[in-house]
């Protein structure tokens, strides 16, 4: 079977899957933006496509068996474009650097440590009991509230307890899974997380349903020294309404790992969004890197590797998002 890899993160699949399969599967690759009439007959030719996009500019691709993705999202992918009855996979594994980064995002706004190292550095001694400084607070007993309860929720919530945080979640379902949070609610009950959250974490996909959930309505629910964490997508969080909200400091903070705006070849230095956060005091900014660890893709390409030895075997596949199974 031919396995095409098209873009630079499908490519980085490449030396793994040779490695696994050797001579069993013929591993080619498809650089970003590669129009040529090579990179178009490769294509062509795919019984397997992993590519982080799917649109009108493919090519017919009558020997396709599978669509993997190499991440979770589905933001590029037109499945009104995707050939009938091909399966439509994706990838998580991200849960563990991200909760880990909402973590150490929670540690710093609780304890900022690099600021306190610094005013002693200076010469300070204003924050020590010694000289009466005032007492930081602790994460212990401090609530985070999951707008989403999938992989990075349920990740972020095992790692917030062992610091003895109170759990909230909203999920779909209404339901949640492992491990299973103090309080947990469907999309109805949003203001009552809003409300009681010292930390907001958006972790839910995007979807037509959560394009702007998170409006001006929304974060004049939250606490006034809440912090809103987003490493879901930008357009979950109305733009104009939260800039408004850190600005006016009717919100604590806010830290934001996903964007409004990405670079693309005809602007590769593109702003992040449309205003300027990074004017802001009170917001944590990352070029939506929250997940991107050494362990991220040996990882994603275990799995689709696994895909691959189950498409030829015919055995069900992991992770299919469309057509939906059964």
């Amino acid at each position: 079977m031919r396995v095409v890899l098209n873009g630079r993160l499908a490519c980085q699949g490449a030396d793994l899957l040779r490695a696994r399969f050797g001579d069993r599967l013929e591993v080619l690759e498809v650089a970003d933006g590669d129009r040529s009439a090579a990179a178009q007959d490769r294509l062509a030719r795919a019984g397997a496509l992993i590519t982080l996009g799917f649109d009108e500019t493919m090519p017919p691709l009558p020997a396709l068996r599978l669509i993997q993705l190499p991440v979770a999202g589905l933001d590029q992918v037109r499945l009104d474009l995707v050939p009938a009855g091909c399966p439509v996979c994706n990838v998580f594994e991200h849960e563990i650097g991200i909760s880990e980064y909402v973590l150490a995002a929670m540690l710093q706004i609780t304890l900022d440590l690099g600021a306190r190292s610094a005013r002693f550095k200076a010469g300070s001694w204003a924050e020590s009991p010694l000289q009466g400084g005032p007492a930081r607070r602790e994460l212990a007993g401090q609530t985070v509230g999951c707008i989403g309860y999938g992989h990075i929720g349920r990740a972020v919530a095992a790692r917030a307890r062992g610091f003895g945080m109170r759990i909230m979640a909203i999920a779909a379902s209404g339901r949640a899974g492992e491990p299973a949070p103090d309080w947990v609610g469907g999309p109805a009950a949003l203001g009552e997380v809003l409300a009681a959250a010292d930390f907001v974490l958006i972790a839910c996909p995007l979807s037509e349903r959560t394009h702007g959930l998170i409006g001006a309505a929304a974060l004049d629910r939250m606490k006034p020294d809440a912090v809103l964490i987003n490493v879901a997508r930008g357009a979950i969080v109305d733009e104009p309404a939260l800039f408004k909200a850190l600005r006016a400091r009717r919100i604590g903070g806010a830290v934001l790992d996903t964007w409004y705006r990405y670079p693309s070849a005809a602007e590769p230095a593109v702003p992040p969004a449309h205003l300027p956060f990074h004017e802001l005091d009170n917001v944590i900014m990352t070029p939506h890197c929250s997940g991107w660890t050494e362990g991220l893709m040996p990882r994603r390409f275990a799995l689709i590797a696994d895909n691959l030895e189950r498409l030829q075997s015919g055995r069900p596949l992991l992770n299919q998002v469309h057509p939906q199974p059964g």
